[in-house]
């Protein structure tokens, strides 16, 4: 059977192949939506997204059973668990309807490696990418 290994919230992912992960996180494009997708690395690479009957999100215990036993029938020992959406701020940002900016605070947004600091377009270095 294949073991599930649960991780905290703000856990950082493994990084060894193969490996099964359920994410709980946050929607790209929509703040108030939250998505479980189930991704596998490896020979069977695949990112699915965890839906019941008639495209119903699965609550988070349902999708973990669904996704043991897909990582199962793939030939996977373990499966990770992580739901991002988990945290003390996180769960604030949910009870405030997804707005990213509850009680002020901003959220930090920096990629000190590519020389990226703060949380708006208008932040990013003039060679970001981006058009001002």
């Amino acid at each position: 059977m294949t073991e599930i290994i649960r991780l905290q919230p703000h856990d950082p992912l493994p990084e060894a192949t193969p490996n099964a992960v359920l994410l709980r996180r946050f929607g790209e494009d929509d703040p108030k939506a939250v998505v479980t997708e189930l991704d596998f690395s490896g020979p069977h690479a695949a990112v699915l997204i965890a839906v019941g009957p008639g495209g119903a999100p699965l609550k988070w215990e349902d999708a973990i059973q669904e996704a043991r036993r897909e990582a199962e029938a793939r030939g996977y020992d373990t499966l990770h668990v992580v739901d991002r959406t988990a945290g003390a701020r996180e769960q604030d940002v949910l009870a405030h309807g997804g707005d990213h900016s509850v009680h002020g605070e901003g959220l930090a947004d920096t990629d000190p490696e590519d020389g990226e600091e703060g949380s708006t377009i208008l932040d990013r270095p003039h060679d970001a990418g981006f058009m001002r």
